[in-house]
């Protein structure tokens, strides 16, 4: 029941989107369609592109047309290309996935062993050089990060490519740079779950029974921190999909973010639209996602759902 109220809450928030997408193009100042054309165009060049563009038909036509081609990906088409923007973007999404998904996975794992031996080291040297490091993984932009590695992997060691999409090792050095970040956040968050819960009786139940203290963390203290961790692993990846605009225009890859870059370079409205969209429809899921997850882990947040 929860899910299924989830999913119907999610719908407005799709269609408030996708009317804002839409009217995106009434808002942008100047003609659209002369923008597209360009300022050698004659003028019977700009109708051919607003006609084209449908921007002589009614507002309701229009969107609904706009909606068809989310539906029908046959409609909906590059103004540059001519070809189906579901193409496009089929092409391209892979790319933006493997970044994202990649980033988090190294991130989860790093930040997780950073943060547990940030907790076993508690007021040590390794504890201050963790937290130093964490705290400047937050604060550093993503673009930063990105040069940053290009110039000492593959610009000063030559270890990694510095751009394209060609072979694995292209995602090597883009993945580290957005892992940055959550892992940063998941030091923090499981460093300060542990303490929590350090001098709880029931650990003290568990080392008792010959457990050592790793053991401890890991298999009781450190379920402490699963629900805020669903919470952050969701937030952070819906922020890596919306951050892959910067990632993949400093990495060059091929991604949908480098795809909506060139597509407002370009004017070519149309896949700015359903581009903006699909990032959309991404975090919608990925709340809806984050939702279930924590419903599933906390039996208070399940009592209290199913008490709504």
């Amino acid at each position: 029941m929860f899910v299924f109220k989830r999913m119907i809450a999610a719908i407005p928030t799709l269609v408030i989107v996708s009317l804002l997408v839409f009217w995106f193009v009434d808002l942008i100042p100047g003609d659209p369609a002369r923008i597209q054309a360009g300022p050698m165009a004659t003028p019977e060049e700009v109708e051919v592109i607003r006609e084209r563009m449908g921007l002589n038909l009614p507002a309701l036509t229009r969107y609904a047309h706009f909606l068809e081609g989310i539906v029908n990906p046959e409609v909906a088409v590059s103004l540059r290309t001519g070809r189906p923007i579901s193409i496009e973007i089929s092409e391209r999404l892979p790319n933006t996935l493997i970044i994202a998904i990649g980033g988090l996975i190294v991130g989860v794992l790093l930040g997780t062993i950073a943060g547990l031996a940030s907790a076993l080291c508690q007021g040590t040297w390794t504890d201050t050089l963790i937290t130093a490091i964490t705290l400047a993984g937050i604060s550093m932009p993503i673009y930063w990060l990105g040069l940053l590695c290009i110039w000492l992997f593959a610009v000063y060691l030559g270890w990694l490519p510095a751009a394209g999409a060609q072979t694995w090792a292209h995602f090597v050095l883009p993945i580290l740079a957005v892992a940055t970040r959550p892992a940063a956040m998941f030091s923090r968050l499981v460093t300060a779950s542990l303490l929590e819960v350090v001098g709880k009786d029931y650990l003290d139940t568990a080392r008792s029974k010959g457990l050592s203290e790793v053991q401890v963390l890991l298999r009781h203290a450190l379920r402490n921190s699963l629900v805020a961790s669903v919470s952050v692993a969701g937030v952070q990846f819906g922020a890596m999909l919306g951050g892959s605009v910067v990632t993949e225009t400093v990495f060059g890859i091929p991604g949908v973010g480098r795809m909506l870059v060139d597509a407002v370079t370009r004017a070519d409205y149309p896949v700015i639209q359903y581009a903006i969209l699909m990032f959309a429809f991404f975090f919608v899921m990925i709340n809806l996602l984050t939702d279930i997850a924590t419903q599933w882990l906390d039996p208070r947040t399940r009592q209290s759902a199913g008490a709504a």
